[in-house]
């Protein structure tokens, strides 16, 4: 605001004196803001840094826990693993968040930081609940790498060393949600120190609010998200633990009726019925063996060292071979051969190609009835091979057929509840022929034919030796 006074006879324009007070009280309050807004945004972000720290090295228990149950079951196996090494880094790092101390900020053991003790008494106390548990999960693990393997008292030992793991990833989840809940709460209450500041500066902090809103809204959101994807990794993780419990029980349970029927025999029942029982504990023991060699196999593809061994095959051995490893689950099917006599060799992993062959053609068997047919064929697309298996049964409606290659799904239906599995086989074939740089799909009526198809593609360079060889297979076949 301006005002006219005259001096010496002339007119002149001044400021007035409140407006003037009005401005630098704007200016001050502006100062004010920015000077207060800034220590009070600075803290936020260090605790968030340093709070976001320590909840990520609790997180690393879970991913620590879960590498070293593998570890401790290939050890079993008689598996080479450093299960000594995650053990080490497990307890000291559960001393360090108990108690406070040096540490590591990663599993690689460079860089080093100091933490404070728990930062409550409920976390101390949810963090020692999970040293209980781990203590004792350590001793059950060597106490199970102590018992011979394929005993009864080994396999307890390794179903009950399943459960402890479960127990401890579920307290070691708690603990990490207590961490965040407990960071969120700390940070809500320096923001709440500095919304008291912000309004009281009114409208001069408005677009500073606006902006740290804006902020608060997208971490929300981020935590939002992370949380919701660590609810569904529990529930996978959960569903896992059941469903191969069931899936072991479920033999364990027919072997033992089965081996105490023999040992309670006095000679009162058949040969033939001796024999049939332990056809049928043979059996069982084969498909515990796969269900083992499926778990074993999709950690490997999870991990990401699935890596092809690469070598030159002749697909019908491959599929020989296939055929044979499944042998009595085809006795009752009709199965039918269909490749091509100048199918040229592939360059593949022997093995995993043959494992992807297996899994097809139990599959195929497990959802088709008795008496129906199955068909294993091969062409040649382009520059691919494509070899596909078909049955003949209720087969799989169109929503889920893109759904049967992720892992743990099993479709709805007449064969859900009678057939065993877990829902692992056709996401280890996506893996493997993933791997290989092929792809796999699937083709189904309801009811009517189902068709998985892979493609692998083919290579040029075929070494002289090789083509000989397929030369040999072709004078090998019989003309039709």
């Amino acid at each position: 605001m301006l005002k006219t006074v005259v001096h010496d006879g002339k007119p002149r324009t001044l400021p007035i004196q409140g407006a003037n007070w009005a401005l630098t009280a704007l200016i001050g309050l502006l100062l004010l803001t920015a000077v207060s807004s800034v220590p009070l945004t600075l803290t936020v972000l260090q605790l968030r840094q340093f709070d976001a720290l320590v909840i990520d090295l609790a997180g690393q228990q879970r991913m620590l826990l879960e590498r070293h149950m593998k570890e401790v079951l290939l050890a079993a196996d008689n598996v080479a693993s450093a299960y000594q090494e995650s053990r080490e880094i497990l307890s000291e790092r559960l001393r360090v968040l108990i108690g406070g101390g040096l540490t590591y900020a990663g599993i690689d053991r460079q860089e080093q930081l100091v933490l404070p003790p728990a930062p409550s008494e409920d976390i101390r106390n949810m963090l020692i609940r999970q040293q209980d548990l781990w203590s004792a999960f350590v001793q059950e693990a060597d106490h199970l790498l102590e018992v011979p393997r394929g005993s009864t008292m080994h396999q307890r030992l390794r179903q009950d060393l399943l459960e402890d793991n479960g127990r401890l990833l579920r307290v070691a989840n708690e603990a990490v949600a207590m961490l965040a809940r407990h960071a969120e709460s700390r940070v809500r209450t320096v923001i709440r120190w500095e919304i008291v500041v912000v309004v009281l500066v009114v409208v001069v902090a408005s677009l500073g609010t606006v902006r740290f809103v804006q902020t608060e809204h997208a971490l929300k959101e981020s935590q939002a998200t992370a949380m919701e994807a660590l609810r569904q990794s529990d529930a996978l993780k959960s569903a896992l633990l059941s469903s191969v419990s069931h899936e072991l029980r479920t033999p364990l349970t027919a072997i033992k009726a089965m081996l105490s029927n023999l040992q309670a025999d006095q000679g009162t029942q058949s040969a033939e019925v001796r024999q049939e029982f332990m056809a049928g504990m043979h059996e069982e023991l084969d498909y515990l063996n796969q269900l083992v060699g499926n778990l074993l196999d999709m950690s490997r593809i999870e991990a990401g060292t699935l890596k092809p061994n690469r070598e030159w095959h002749m697909l019908d051995e491959l599929v020989e071979g296939a055929i044979r490893r499944v042998g009595p689950r085809l006795e009752r099917r009709t199965l039918s051969v269909e490749l091509p006599v100048d199918l040229p060799p592939i360059h593949v992993d022997g093995m995993a190609v043959q494992q992807v062959l297996i899994n097809l053609l139990d599959n195929a068997v497990k959802y088709s009835p008795d008496g129906a047919p199955v068909r294993v064929a091969a062409r040649i697309i382009g520059q691919n091979i494509e070899v596909s298996v078909t049955n003949v049964g209720m087969g799989i409606p169109a929503s889920d057929l893109e759904r049967i290659f992720d892992r743990f799904y099993r479709v709805t239906g007449r064969y859900q509840k009678t057939t065993p599995g877990v829902g692992l086989g056709l996401a280890i074939c996506k893996g493997i022929v993933e791997a290989h740089g092929g792809r796999i799909e699937a083709r189904s009526q309801v009811p009517g034919e189902t068709v998985i198809a892979f493609r692998l593609p083919l290579r040029q360079d075929v070494p002289r030796h090789e083509t000989t060889v397929a030369q040999a297979h072709e004078s090998e076949r019989p003309r039709s």
